[in-house]
C-alpha cells in the first residue's frame, strides 16, 4: 500500500469566535500502474481537470473551519477531518470528509485534482459542486446534492444524482443519467444520451446519437438530433422536439 506525500502549507491554532480560516494541503501520488482514481468526498465542493503531460495525481485541499472561541483548529482537524491519497492495486483512493461535527462548529474541504488525462475517475460525493473537465476517459458520479458541470470529455459518463443541476458539454462518448431533481442542460455530445429524471427541465440538442428520455416533472426541449428519439415517458410541462433526423417515439 503506498501513501502519498503530504505537504501542509498553512496551519492557524486557534480561531476567535465565528472566524472561518483556510488551511491548505497538497497530496501527490505517482500515476504509475493506476487505472481509476475513486473520489469520496463530503461537504465542499469539487474540481477535477487534467494536468499536461503530468505523471502524478495532485490534490490541492482547502479545508475552510468555522468553530467556537478559543477552540484548536490542530485538535479539530485530528478529531473531525479525513484527507488521504493511496494506492492500492490498479485503484488510487482519495478520501476527502469531515467526520461528524461539533455542533458549534462548521467545515467543508474544496477540492481540485489535476491527473493523467487518460486516467479513470469515479466519484463518490456527498454534497457540494462538481466539475470535471479536460478528460480522455470514462466518468462516474455518485453524487448527493450540488451542481454538476463536465466539459470536454472523450470517454462514457455515468451519473447517479439526487439533486442539482447538471449541465454536460462537448463529451464524445454515450451518457446515462439518473437524476432525482433539478434541471439537465446537454449540448454537443457524440455518443447515445439515456436520461431518467425526477423533476426539473430537460435541455438536449446537438447529438449525434439516439436520445431516450424518461421524464416525471418538468419541461423537455430536444432538438437537432442526429438519430431517433425515444420518449418512454413524459410528465407535466411542456414538450418540445425539432429538428430530428431520425424517428421520434412516445410511449405515453
Amino acid at each position: 500500500m503506498k501513501y502519498a506525500t503530504v505537504l501542509i502549507l498553512i496551519l492557524l491554532p486557534v480561531l476567535a469566535l465565528g472566524e472561518t480560516v483556510t488551511e491548505t494541503k497538497q497530496l501527490e501520488l505517482s500515476s504509475a500502474g493506476i487505472e481509476v482514481l475513486t473520489i469520496r468526498s463530503g461537504a465542499g465542493f469539487l474540481h477535477v481537470q487534467s494536468a499536461a503531460a503530468s505523471e502524478k495525481i495532485n490534490i490541492k485541499a482547502d479545508i475552510q473551519i468555522e468553530i467556537g472561541q478559543n477552540e484548536n483548529i490542530r485538535e479539530f482537524i485530528n478529531d473531525h477531518v479525513i484527507l488521504s491519497l493511496e494506492k492500492i492495486g490498479t485503484l488510487a483512493i482519495l478520501q476527502s470528509k469531515i467526520k461528524a461535527q461539533p455542533k458549534a462548529a462548521a467545515a467543508r474541504i474544496n477540492v481540485t485534482i489535476s491527473l493523467p488525462r487518460s486516467m479513470q475517475v469515479s466519484i463518490i460525493d456527498g454534497s457540494g459542486p462538481i466539475r470535471v473537465s479536460d478528460l480522455s476517459a470514462n466518468i462516474k458520479i455518485d453524487d448527493g446534492s450540488g451542481s454538476i458541470t463536465i466539459e470536454n470529455i472523450v470517454g462514457n459518463l455515468k451519473i447517479d444524482d439526487g439533486s442539482g443541476n447538471i449541465r454536460l458539454e462537448d463529451i464524445r462518448g454515450s451518457i446515462d443519467i439518473k437524476d432525482g431533481s433539478g434541471s439537465i442542460q446537454i449540448d454537443g455530445i457524440k455518443g447515445d444520451v439515456r436520461i431518467t429524471d425526477g423533476s426539473g427541465s430537460v435541455l438536449i440538442q446537438h447529438v449525434d446519437g439516439n436520445v431516450t428520455l424518461a421524464d416525471y416533472s418538468g419541461s423537455i426541449d430536444i432538438s437537432d438530433i442526429t438519430k431517433n428519439v425515444f420518449i418512454r415517458q413524459s410528465g407535466t410541462g411542456d414538450l418540445e422536439i425539432d429538428r430530428v433526423k431520425g424517428k421520434i417515439i412516445t410511449h405515453d
